[in-house]
């Protein structure tokens, strides 16, 4: 019986335990830091502060302090109560705010840029009728938002004029280029 324990003692010689402190280290890393952080601001006054802001601004999604996240876990859990309310103080904040969505902001754009080219269209024109200046600022409008950026000063000319023909005007391209394009 004597040589069997020997052996297991020559066994646990050869054993290499920085084998399993290299295994161990990257496990434990996150609970060692957790534990220093929620310790150390639980005995410094300036900790439990950087930890209280810590827990408050980290969950606000727009925020990213770069913090591991053994230390954000450590001061949520040491600020929970705090950090609580000021979630649901943003969560009301946000739930009152209407935010439009991107069809209404276009919409918006296009009526002001139309008003827009209506009231210079009316500066530029003798008086005629309004359909008239409606339908030469909306040909305006319309060219403006189909030719490929930089052609519009180009090509533009042409397309209001068959514009204008379409919905029932008489214009001609001398006209529109020396009105519009002058």
């Amino acid at each position: 019986m004597k040589k069997k324990k020997t052996d297991f003692e020559e066994l646990m010689k050869n054993v290499d335990y920085t084998r399993w402190l290299q295994a161990l280290i990257p496990v434990m890393q996150p609970i060692i830091i957790f534990g220093a952080w929620l310790g150390f601001s639980m005995i410094d006054k300036k900790a439990s502060i950087v930890s209280k802001i810590i827990a408050i601004a980290e969950p606000i999604p727009t925020i990213d302090l770069n913090v591991p996240k053994p230390v954000v876990l450590a001061s949520l859990y040491h600020s929970t109560d705090i950090a609580l309310e000021i979630l649901a103080d943003v969560i009301k904040f946000l739930k009152d705010i209407e935010i439009p969505s991107a069809e209404e902001i276009v919409e918006e754009v296009k009526e002001e840029v139309e008003d827009v080219i209506v009231d210079v269209v009316d500066d530029i024109l003798e008086p005629t009728s309004p359909e008239f200046q409606t339908a030469l600022a909306k040909c305006v409008i319309n060219a403006k938002d189909s030719l490929p950026f930089g052609t519009y000063y180009i090509l533009g000319p042409a397309w209001i004029l068959s514009c204008m023909t379409q919905k029932g005007f008489k214009v001609s391209l001398k006209y529109i280029k020396d009105k519009l394009f002058g």
